[in-house]
């Protein structure tokens, strides 16, 4: 079965681990979320070694169809978050377990 990871579940991890209070460990999942979200925001990276990489990716205006009127209408530029994984991330994805 596929494992699901939230907050919740972070913060349980941390919790578990680092034997700190419940409360504190909120608060670091809530400051690593909120220092990659301020960078992403200000056009920065966040590069997290042996995880991966995020960047922001601009999607230039466009053409497109309204699909219930068939209508032409320009579709504005926006900004996107995106993640590429890391070699070893692929490779850990990737392998096979007997």
């Amino acid at each position: 079965m596929a494992k699901f990871v939230n907050k919740e579940s972070l913060t349980e991890t941390i919790h578990n681990e680092l034997k700190i209070s419940r409360k504190e460990a909120g608060h670091a999942v809530e400051l690593i979320f909120k220092e990659i979200t301020d960078a992403l925001a200000q056009d920065g990276e966040v590069d997290i070694a042996g995880f991966g990489k995020f960047v922001i990716f601009d999607r230039k205006e466009r053409m497109g169809i309204n699909p219930v009127t068939k209508e032409k209408m320009m579709i504005h530029a926006t900004k996107l978050p995106k993640f590429k994984p890391s070699i070893s991330l692929k490779k850990i994805c990737n392998s096979k377990e007997d």
